[in-house]
């Protein structure tokens, strides 16, 4: 006799905030990338190491919190994770969809 399956659920990818340590969805993060040496927060396909911070959470994005994982970049981390704030339109975590100018859609 076979034992029943339980329904099948979507797997959701978890990440682990820099700052507070908090596991959550990779979804309510935003995620900053090291590239060359630099921390940087990039819109679209992001190549290179990553660290995620939460997008919902202010005190996240207070430099103190930021030293362990970013060093001495992390005043300059606050500083974008601040700007990003007042332009909530951004999303960093979802890759930039970009459509060929040469593309014809007949």
């Amino acid at each position: 006799m076979t034992a029943a399956l339980p329904p099948s659920s979507k797997h959701v990818p978890e990440r682990t905030c820099a700052a507070c340590r908090r596991k959550r969805p990779q979804s309510e993060f935003l995620r900053v990338t090291r590239v060359g040496g630099k921390w940087d927060m990039r819109a679209g396909n992001r190549v290179g190491r990553g660290a995620y911070v939460c997008a919902d959470t202010p005190d996240c994005w207070q430099e103190k919190r930021l030293r362990r994982a970013f060093r001495a970049q992390a005043a300059e981390i606050a500083e974008q994770l601040q700007n990003h704030q007042k332009v909530p339109n951004q999303n960093h975590s979802a890759p930039d969809a970009r459509v060929s100018p040469e593309v014809s859609h007949v």
